[in-house]
Order: C-alpha cells, then structure tokens, then sequence
C-alpha cells in the first residue's frame, strides 16, 4: 500500500473491500511485523484465503448484515437526521486534514482511519472516545465468533483503550 505510513492508514486499508491493494496491505502488515495480537489472528485467517474467497467473506460479513456495517455514523445515530449532520462535520474535517474522499460514505472506518492517524493526538482522542469506540463495541457484538474480521475489530477496539504505546512501537517498526 503506497504512501501508508501510519499504522492507522495500514488498518484502513485492511478494512476495504478486498482487492490487490487490500493483499498488498495484508503483506505489508504482515512483513513489517505491526501486528498486535488481534491483527495477527486476521493476518494469519486471511493469508490462507483466495482473494474470490475474502470478497465473499467480506460481502457476508460487512454487506449482507446491517448491525456489522463499518459505517461509523450508522450504530451511533441510525438514519436519523443526525447522522446527515454527523457525515458533514466528518466530510469538514476530512477536507480539514487533505484527506480524499473514497467511494464510501465519510462515516465509513476507511475514511475515519486515515482522519484519526492526521488529527492532533488530543482530538484524535477525543473523536475516538466519542463516535469510534461506541460504534466499535455495536460492531463487535454483532460479528460471528469465527470471523476473521473480529480479530481486526478487537485489534482496532484496543488501538485507543491503552495501546499508543503499541502504536507507537508500530509506527517505528514501519519507518524503519
């Protein structure tokens, strides 16, 4: 994955729908050693699998089943019309930090990810504690016990509850 160079960019990645780039970022992750423990056990899960097979796992998992959806916005204000004014303020803030927009909504992990690693630390902080981790929690209940992905939810789960330390270790491992 070109031009990644935060952990959270990598996580990002990881998340999207599975193609080229995805496997690209599953040997990346994998040859830089910055897996935690929860994202090694998606590593390993997904290294074993044909791409034909992580698309079908990916749509199951993350397209057929609405409580597992990766839009952010969608487990903390439902189609309500905060969810509309939620999916603005992220747009703001996404155009804020130079972040591009993709091919899904703003409130999408793929686009939260990338905003997270280019806020402050106390901002980036504080938006995790708000929207990120209650939606993370809604998601995590939600996905079966043998999927994968959970590996890499339980890793992204733990990235804000007490592991800058172990981004910080990742984001040296790298850059080096």
């Amino acid at each position: 994955m070109a031009g990644a160079t935060h952990p959270l960019d990598l996580m990002a990645r990881l998340f999207s729908y599975p193609d080229e780039e995805m496997l690209a970022a599953v040997e990346q992750a994998r040859d830089h050693a910055t897996a935690g423990e929860g994202q090694a056990g998606f590593l390993t899960a997904v290294s074993e699998m044909k791409l034909s097979e992580l698309e079908e796992l990916y749509i199951q998992t993350f397209d057929m089943n609405p409580d597992v959806c990766l839009d952010i916005g969608w487990h903390l204000f439902g189609e309500d019309y905060a969810r509309g004014e939620f999916l603005v303020k992220v747009r703001q803030e996404l155009r804020k930090y130079g972040i591009e927009e993709r091919g899904e909504l703003q409130d999408h992990i793929t686009c939260i990810l990338p905003l997270l690693a280019r806020m402050p630390a106390e901002e980036s902080a504080r938006f995790s504690d708000t929207f990120v981790l209650p939606a993370l929690r809604k998601i995590e209940k939600a996905i079966g016990g043998d999927n994968p992905y959970r590996h890499l939810l339980a890793a992204l789960g733990r990235w804000r509850a007490g592991s800058e330390q172990t981004v910080s270790r990742t984001e040296e491992t790298i850059h080096e």
